[in-house]
Formats: structure tokens, sequence, C-alpha cells
């Protein structure tokens, strides 16, 4: 009887540290993962994109748009740096987001 009342006290006992835990053969759900893009954004073709696909573009304003429509045939990106159609800065922030083509 002694037995009894000391074993139904310890569990009585640990009822709240029991209930915390997680159920007996299974497994906590993992932390949540950072969310990963499933695609890579696409790039926008220079030589082929409207001014309204290019102004899309975050970063790109309407001006620096219609330059770049004016300004083609491009045969790399990097022309829109070097021949001062898009800033630096700007340039900079976009680049990644654009191609040619080829």
């Amino acid at each position: 009887m002694i037995r009894t009342a000391i074993i139904a006290a310890a569990i009585f006992a640990a009822a709240p540290v029991l209930a915390q835990s997680a159920p007996v053969g299974k497994h906590p759900a993992p932390a949540a993962a950072p969310v990963q893009q499933a695609k890579a954004e696409a790039r926008l073709d220079i030589n082929m994109a409207t001014i309204e696909q290019l102004m899309a573009v975050k970063g790109l304003n309407k001006t620096q748009a219609e330059a770049i429509v004016h300004g083609r045939p491009f045969k790399s990106v990097d022309e829109l740096a070097a021949s001062n159609i898009l800033p630096a800065d700007v340039f900079a922030a976009v680049k990644d987001r654009l191609t040619v083509a080829k």
C-alpha cells in the first residue's frame, strides 16, 4: 500500500512535466526553415523587354527604361553603365536582374 502511494505521488508530481513533453514515438516539429524561392528570379532581356517590363524591375524608373529601349541593341548588360544610360548605383542594384540573350 505504501509503495502504491509513493508511485501515485511520484506520478502526480511529474504530471506537469509529462504534460509538456512530446508524446512518445513522435518527434517535435522542426524549426521553421528559412523560406527559399522555389525558382530563381528570371532575368529580363534588355534587348527585348518593353518599357513597362523594364519599369517593373525594382530600381528602374520610366526615364531609365526608355533610355534602355532607345539605346538598343546591347552586347552586354555592362554597356548600360559604360554608356552612362544608368548611374553606377542604379546599375549595381539591377544588373543581376537583367541579361542580354545571345
